[in-house]
């Protein structure tokens, strides 16, 4: 098992359909995913702020990976 300490960005290259399957992978395995405490601690952060959390983990992601489409 790996595990990340510190997750930095990233990207990930391939064609839009390629882009949407990992997109789509990543959101159903937050139990394995290198961006599961920055996630929480924002939505932690969030749901004390407004009352709720505010971006999805679709939404994160989007801001945590750069995706390039070829």
């Amino acid at each position: 098992m790996i595990v990340i300490k510190e997750v930095s960005k990233m990207k990930i290259i391939g064609t839009e359909q390629e882009i949407e399957w990992v997109k789509g992978a990543l959101l159903n395995r937050c139990k394995d995913c290198p961006y599961i405490e920055p996630c929480n601690r924002i939505a932690s952060e969030e749901q004390e702020k407004h009352g709720k959390v505010m971006h999805s983990c679709f939404e994160y992601l989007g801001e945590a990976i750069e995706f390039i489409i070829q």
